[in-house]
């Protein structure tokens, strides 16, 4: 459970008790010897070495083995944190990017432009018109709203602008399908954490606050 690298089983001073500790409950306590080296006070460049014992229970062995000596991780070593910071990032310039639209013309949902034709006189006149599938825009004339407004010749200003609020709106929405697909994911994150959340609690509550300090320094 706490042996000592280095040496074999027999000869560690925990090998009996840790022998004998598996029969005990996670939550009773027993002695463990325990050896740490420390930077010595009066000289920084040399270790010292003490021998102390310590009160612990079977998980809390089991914690301080693993973080001696299992490699632990943390979320900044994972790239967590770091990927946490680049999304907020992204947010900002995002946040910052939708100000471009301010003041222009964003056409609604289920609205697109068409070219159609008009004869007139022996002559084939191309208009273009705004058309929704249902009535939305307001009226030049009548009081209710209607389903389609006149944009005149392809080089009319309402032409050309009508078009570009299409595009607008198509880049809108596709930003917003990115912008819900990454909402779910963040929540599906949450979720997992708050998991993690539960687990960690129950835990600590099993532990009663009583892990040992495992630090660098007497």
């Amino acid at each position: 459970m706490m042996l000592q690298p280095g040496i074999d089983p027999g000869e560690c001073e925990n090998y009996a008790t840790c022998g004998s500790a598996i029969k005990l409950t996670l939550e009773e306590e027993f002695e463990l010897i325990r050896w740490r080296e420390v930077q010595a006070l009066q000289r920084q460049e040399e270790w010292e070495r003490y021998r102390e014992t310590i009160r612990l229970n079977r998980y809390q062995a089991a914690l301080m083995m693993l973080t001696a000596r299992g490699c632990p991780q943390t979320p900044e070593s994972l790239g967590v944190v770091d990927l946490l910071l680049t999304l907020a990032t992204k947010v900002e310039e995002v946040q910052a990017q939708l100000a471009q639209f301010e003041g222009q013309y964003i056409a609604p949902e289920k609205c697109e432009a068409h070219t159609y034709n008009v004869k007139r006189f022996g002559s084939v006149y191309c208009y273009n018109k705004l058309t929704a599938a249902e009535a939305i825009f307001e009226p030049s004339e009548k009081t209710e709203k209607v389903k389609v407004i006149h944009l005149s010749h392809d080089q009319d200003p309402r032409n050309s602008e009508a078009r570009l609020g299409i595009e607008r709106r198509n880049a809108l929405t596709q930003v917003r399908t990115q912008i819900n697909v990454a909402q779910q994911a963040l929540t599906q994150a949450l979720d997992l954490l708050q998991c993690s959340s539960i687990i960690n609690n129950q835990q600590a509550r099993t532990l009663e606050n009583a892990t040992p300090d495992i630090s660098e320094t007497p």
